[in-house]
């Protein structure tokens, strides 16, 4: 659109009084046109009487030619106008009429302005003040009356307006008088009074012809529905004697029974139904008995259902019917209608269906199970019912979601779903709450020991790989256990509780279930508190960085350095890694927090020695974060960092993604220079393929493993094989956790590469970190493993 249209467009919807596609518009505009032309005979007759007044008047001060000129115009404009209203009236009223006779309208609105323009711009300066009076009255009159005859045209209106009013200003600026400013002022102010008048009238008179139009359509439809329901309509009428026998049929009762109507006159309308109830269930054959009894009791009755057995299925239909009586007030017979409601007493068990039962799944839904839970509140005495709650949710399903979509993520819902009424009862309510989480209510007495039979066996039902459209995942779920009336007295505080023990289970590593106990509850504020509390620790400065490192065990040397997140809570003091880490994870805070410990951990580690590199764990969340290598280079880049001093540590987590993606970010970050490690081996989802596949570079053993090394021989077994896997796989090892010197011998003699742990160093900030590094000579413990054993010398002995 040009700019002019622009700035136009607001002046053509304000002369639009309404909006409508072109047939209907058509219509509006003949009835635009029709409005005007009922007033046009006393408008014209007003134009002539006003200027014969003028011409009269002005007689001896104009030529006498230039009146009669201007005065046959006047009347030749006022004949046209009265030519347009005989035509309306000997045809009639036009049906619809075009864009162009609005604009004819408008034409003619600006001649008769125009001629009546000369009196105030020619005349009024040459009449005298009694004149002048007479001029403005007749003039003022000419607008108003001219702007509200031809409102319902607002162009017109306004043609006119304008034109008459800008005349009659220039006239009054003509004459010398000491008031022509006031009445200018004066004359602007009606005239745009009128043409404010004209625009809401014509909105006005645009919007009735909307509503009319509107009824028109809604009157047209109703006909059209009851045509149709004439035609097509399923209810049927009948009507009976005093006996109950048929002496009225229509034809679509007639054709329901599929017969012909001659043929059911004069039978017992309640025998022919209760002939077609042979095969109908007994539970269903009751609603004909109670059809029965209202038909003896004589009263008027409405939509009692009753079942009919017609072409080998139940039909049910709905019957409504008023007794008919006599001139002695006897009864005398039935008049009534019936409906076939087959098709919507379906759709409303279904409606009901869907109400309590989940859509995805088929398992009772949030509505279902509140409804069901709701018992323990409705218990009469002051002792509820016995029932056992388990809430469960499924470990790493928004990571399976995410990585594989939601079409794969509803399949493994499916699955889940069936794997869990597979472990329960058949009486037991079994509900999916919503996203992954699910719950189990058993009613009765349930032992403790039952109870946690039943979470085990769902916890271990999950051990196998759930298969989704010929993709296999693994997925583990945590369960919280609650029971009444020892852990709530209603619905509502048996699932708060059952709630708290999930959190619990999953606290306690996931893929476990925990009983509730009141000290949880406890702990659930204390969770709720750190995730406010969590919110702002950046902002006010409350982490820290804390550095272990991690030494060589053939060399002694320090070859690098973990990064450990620190949270100093100023009322708490310091709160535990791990619980920091797991409300983080959950509130969904770990990426922003992430991205600070990178920053901050490469800025330190950017003083240290070459010979030392940086460790950082990473989250899930970060590491499916597409720009995180950007971000990695571009903090390398910021600091002075070489990459291949960084090495990123991953949990086994992540290999539960789609491995393509996860294999294109470890390649991508491995492309920049930067080492992957592999953090806590065997303890989470271990599969060798990925060892195999995917570019990584050391092994981390679990703290797990290496407490346990010097006392059980299968767990010596499991870290011998550990080394053994990554020597043959080109990875290095690290055990974490080492905390003396027999574990760390262990270590020695099984040929780990390098360890950490308070045996060797705790975990210092980093100016501590500066000093030790600078100082590091070499460990005691390391140096007794390289000591030579007593009794051993160098040379030969006797």
């Amino acid at each position: 659109m040009s700019r002019l249209g622009h700035l136009l467009a607001p002046i053509r919807a304000a002369l639009a009084p309404y909006q409508a596609d072109a047939p209907l518009a058509a219509r509006f505009r003949a009835r635009q046109i029709q409005a005007v032309l009922r007033l046009t005979p006393l408008t014209m007759l007003a134009n002539v009487l006003n200027a014969s007044i003028v011409a009269l008047s002005f007689r001896n001060e104009l030529n006498p030619l230039v009146l009669v000129a201007w005065g046959l115009c006047v009347l030749y404009a006022a004949g046209v106008g009265i030519d347009a209203w005989l035509r309306w009236r000997r045809f009639r009223t036009p049906t619809t009429a075009s864009a162009a006779a609005l604009s004819r309208a408008t034409k003619h609105a600006a001649l008769l302005a125009i001629l009546w323009a000369i009196v105030p711009v020619f005349m009024m300066p040459l009449g005298g003040p009694e004149a002048r009076i007479m001029l403005t009255a007749i003039i003022t009159g000419m607008i108003c009356a001219g702007g509200f005859a031809l409102a319902t045209i607002p162009q017109a209106a306004l043609t006119y307006v304008a034109i008459l009013g800008f005349s009659t200003f220039i006239g009054l600026q003509r004459i010398d008088i000491p008031m022509a400013a006031q009445l200018s002022g004066l004359l602007l102010v009606y005239a745009l009074i009128v043409m404010g008048s004209v625009l809401s009238n014509a909105r006005t008179f645009g919007a009735r012809l909307m509503a009319e139009a509107e009824g028109e359509r809604q009157r047209q439809l109703i006909g059209l529905l009851l045509n149709d329901f004439e035609e097509n309509a399923s209810d049927w009428l009948w009507e009976t004697d005093a006996d109950g026998c048929l002496t009225h049929v229509s034809a679509r009762m007639a054709s329901v029974f599929g017969r012909k109507a001659q043929s059911l006159m004069g039978q017992p309308l309640l025998g022919l139904i209760a002939h077609t109830l042979d095969r109908v269930p007994e539970d269903e054959r009751r609603a004909y008995l109670e059809l029965r009894e209202r038909f003896d009791s004589g009263l008027a009755f409405r939509d009692a259902l009753v079942p009919v057995g017609l072409d080998g299925e139940t039909r049910w239909w709905s019957m409504t019917a008023k007794p008919l009586t006599d001139g002695f007030g006897r009864l005398s017979g039935w008049r009534g209608v019936g409906t076939d409601v087959t098709q919507s007493l379906a759709a409303q068990r279904e409606i009901q269906r869907m109400a309590h039962f989940d859509g995805l799944t088929g398992l009772a839904n949030r509505n279902h199970f509140h409804d069901a839970l709701s018992r323990i509140d409705a218990s009469t005495d002051n002792t509820p019912p016995a029932a056992l709650l388990l809430c469960l949710d499924l470990d790493n399903f928004k990571s399976i979601n995410d990585s594989f979509g939601h079409a794969f993520g509803d399949g493994l819902l499916r699955v889940v779903a069936q794997r869990l009424l597979g472990r329960t009862r058949r009486n037991d309510v079994v509900a999916r709450l919503g996203g992954d989480e699910f719950a189990v209510i058993r009613w009765g007495e349930v032992s403790p020991e039952e109870a946690e039979e039943l979470a085990t066996r769902i916890i271990r039902s999950f051990e196998d790989p759930c298969e989704v459209d010929g993709i296999r995942v693994r997925i583990g779920t945590s369960v919280g256990i609650a029971m009444a009336p020892k852990d709530g007295h209603s619905g509502e505080q048996l699932l708060k509780n059952a709630d708290i023990a999930l959190y619990a289970a999953k606290f306690d590593g996931k893929g476990r279930f925990r009983f509730f106990d009141y000290e949880m509850d406890t702990r659930a504020r204390r969770r709720l508190f750190l995730e406010h509390e969590l919110r702002g620790a950046l902002a006010r400065g409350e982490f820290q960085l804390a550095y272990q490192p991690i030494f060589d065990l053939a060399s002694g040397r320090i070859t690098g350095c973990e990064a450990l997140l620190r949270w100093h809570h100023p009322r708490l003091g310091l709160i535990d890694t791990q619980e920091c880490i797991t409300v983080a994870e959950e509130s969904g805070q770990i990426e922003s927090i992430g991205e600070w410990v990178l920053d901050a951990a490469i800025r330190d580690a950017a003083r240290w020695p070459d010979g030392v590199r940086l460790s950082v764990n990473l989250s899930l969340a970060q590491f499916i974060n597409p720009a995180l290598c950007d971000t990695i280079l571009r903090l390398l880049d910021t600091h002075g960092l070489a990459a291949e001093r960084l090495e990123l540590e991953l949990t086994e987590s992540i290999f539960l993604r789609d491995t393509t993606d996860t294999e294109g970010h470890l390649r991508a970050l491995r492309a920049a220079g930067i080492r992957i490690a592999l953090d806590d081996f065997g303890t989470g989802y271990s599969s060798l393929a990925y060892l195999r596949t995917l570019p990584l570079d050391r092994i981390k053993i679990d703290r797990a493993f290496v407490q346990a090394v010097t006392h059980h021989p299968e767990t010596a077994a499991i870290v011998r094989a550990i080394i053994a896997l990554a020597q043959a796989l080109h990875m290095d090892t690290c055990a974490e956790g080492v905390e003396d010197i027999t574990q760390l011998s262990a270590l020695h003699a099984e040929g780990c590469h390098t360890v950490q742990g308070f045996a060797l160093a705790e975990p210092m900030a980093a100016p501590a970190l500066a000093a030790f590094l600078a100082g590091h000579v070499s460990v005691p413990a390391l140096s007794a493993l390289r000591r030579p054993p007593p009794g051993r010398h160098s040379g030969g002995a006797l």
